[in-house]
């Protein structure tokens, strides 16, 4: 019965214990500051006409770099973003382009 008393004992401090314990330190530049300063630190435009872009990307997800195309498509325009392909670059950055199309005026 005391073999029992300590292990709920035990059991109900060891949660305490952890809540009283600090956050672990967050290393310093891992973090941004905001949107635009990821953006502005992990995407570079490569290439560009009014029927294409080539962003070079890291840190940062194709969905995330998706509305920078569409933006500037919309520039062009009035044309739409179209994800032509992701390309492995060296030093394991990527690299999307993607068509700037009218598709209403194609047939």
């Amino acid at each position: 019965m005391k073999n029992l008393k300590v292990i709920l004992l035990l059991g109900c401090l060891l949660p305490a214990c952890s809540l009283l314990q600090s956050e672990p330190e967050k290393v310093q530049g891992s973090y941004y500051a905001d949107d635009a300063e990821r953006y502005r630190q992990n995407v570079a435009v490569k290439a560009q006409t009014p029927d294409f872009v080539t962003y070079e990307y890291k840190d940062i997800r194709i969905d995330e770099l998706a509305p920078l195309a569409a933006v500037y498509c919309d520039n062009q325009g009035g044309k739409q973003a179209y994800l032509r392909e992701i390309v492995l670059y060296r030093n394991n950055l990527r690299r999307a382009t993607f068509d700037c199309l009218n598709l209403a005026m194609q047939k």
